[in-house]
């Protein structure tokens, strides 16, 4: 034990000194344990006691029974959309969303929000839509573009056992 070992050599072995000596390394080892769970606390990707704390500072209320990735997604995109809007401003708001690649654009006097990963309406849509609504000029009109799969992309390109593992709901007007 590093603590002992720094004592005068006589009370190196006083079973009260060592008995001291071990509490009080149980008492630092439990501060270790705290200071390495609160360092948690501090990024968006671990956090999860906290998480509660910084929703409500920031003026979130999550819906009943959002996953833990959900509600970071939405913190993340809250913290990011502060200060000037632009589009990378926007942008940044869409990066911190979990369900998919999101590119966002202006053009005609509208902003563009293009859902570029997945095939379909991605999961949790609303969550990313009350985010960027947050974040926007309320004045700017905003449209959202999705991915679905062609015939150009599905005719002689996929085999049947490829098809098989496709879902409904990456076909246009297809739900599960």
């Amino acid at each position: 034990m590093e603590l002992v070992r720094n004592l005068p050599q006589q009370y190196r072995q006083d079973p009260w000194v060592l008995a001291l000596a071990d509490a009080i390394l149980g008492v630092l080892e439990d501060q270790s344990r705290r200071s390495l769970e609160l360092r948690a606390q501090l990024s968006l990707e671990t956090i999860t006691w906290a998480l509660e704390i910084e929703e409500r500072a920031a003026g979130i209320v999550p819906p009943v029974g959002a996953t833990l990735e959900s509600r970071r997604s939405v913190l993340a995109a809250r913290y990011r959309s502060s200060g000037k809007v632009s589009i990378e401003t926007i942008q940044a708001v869409a990066d911190a969303w979990r369900n998919g690649e999101v590119d966002v654009d202006f053009a005609g006097g509208r902003i563009q929000v293009t859902f570029v990963g997945d095939y379909g309406v991605p999961e949790d849509l609303q969550a990313l839509q009350e985010a960027i609504g947050r974040t926007i000029p309320a004045h700017l009109p905003i449209d959202y573009f999705f991915r679905y799969l062609l015939i150009r992309e599905i005719h002689q390109v996929k085999t049947l056992t490829q098809m098989q593992q496709l879902t409904l709901k990456q076909f246009a007007g297809g739900r599960e």
